[in-house]
């Protein structure tokens, strides 16, 4: 590994997914670029989550595995102690149930390093892709108010940058990574790589399944509620507020009818 290149850390929020926590591992350590750092933050878990890591972490000598135990807080409040604690200059962004191909960090680490003006690197992962073959697509704050292209398991993003914009708002409970990205997408240089490098949640749908993601009411609202904080960021014309608010809109009765469908076959 080049020295001179700029350090790695993942965080990764953990809560109750001992099993599936143990794959998004073991595609961090199949990395064809090795991470510097991995640091894990269980959130309240119940399931023995703490001491299994704890045992892992020990017999994973080539890897320093940093741990962490808080009470139940939420993913947001999981990443941002996470990212407070990692010690990379790069932070690299994995959800317990997801997993990365073996060349992410490797494609991912290597536009970064060409292109030093980015903030924020995403990439395609199984769910979310664009037409086009592998290209480096530029995402600002117009892309951002169409759709957020930006899964959390595919980010990689300077860490001075997420300090300096506050973290994931702690007090969101859907889409506070949403309101993240578009925050430093409005200020800041981000892209997207059109590589399919991530494998979200074992293939299920990226919403209206489980999780999270399965209250689309809710999903809609903190999309909404992600948008007001642009807003008052921002400050943008009414018409782009209006355009926002609509898009939004048509996201959620798309939603609502691909669900409706899906349910029906």
């Amino acid at each position: 590994m080049d020295m001179t290149s700029p350090s790695v850390s993942v965080v990764m929020p953990t809560f109750n997914r001992r099993q599936q926590l143990q794959h998004a591992i073991n595609s961090v350590l199949r990395q064809s670029r090795p991470v510097d750092e991995l640091v894990v933050v269980d959130d309240g878990s119940t399931d023995g989550t703490f001491e299994w890591l704890s045992e892992f972490s020990a017999q994973t000598p080539h890897l320093r595995i940093v741990t962490l135990q808080q009470k139940n807080a939420g993913p947001a409040a999981a990443r941002n102690a996470g990212t407070k604690l990692a010690s990379g200059e790069l932070i690299a962004f994995l959800d317990d149930d997801d997993a990365w191909h073996s060349e992410k960090m490797q494609r991912q680490h290597a536009v970064l390093q060409a292109m030093p003006e980015l903030a924020l690197l995403g990439c395609a992962s199984d769910s979310l892709k664009m037409l086009g073959g592998s290209r480096v697509v530029s995402i600002g704050e117009w892309n951002m108010i169409f759709r957020n292209r930006l899964p959390t398991s595919s980010v990689i993003a300077r860490r001075d940058v997420l300090l300096a914009a506050g973290g994931f708002p702690e007090d969101m409970g859907h889409c506070e990574d949403y309101a993240l990205w578009l925050k430093i997408a409005s200020t800041k240089k981000c892209a997207f790589l059109n590589e399919v490098l991530v494998s979200y949640a074992g293939g299920k749908p990226g919403f209206g399944h489980s999780g999270l993601s399965a209250d689309l009411r809710a999903l809609h609202a903190g999309e909404l509620n992600a948008l007001a904080r642009w807003r008052e960021s921002r400050h943008p014309g009414m018409a782009m507020v209006i355009l926002a608010a609509v898009l939004a809109s048509a996201r959620h009765l798309r939603r609502l009818m691909v669900t409706t469908w899906q349910k029906a076959i």
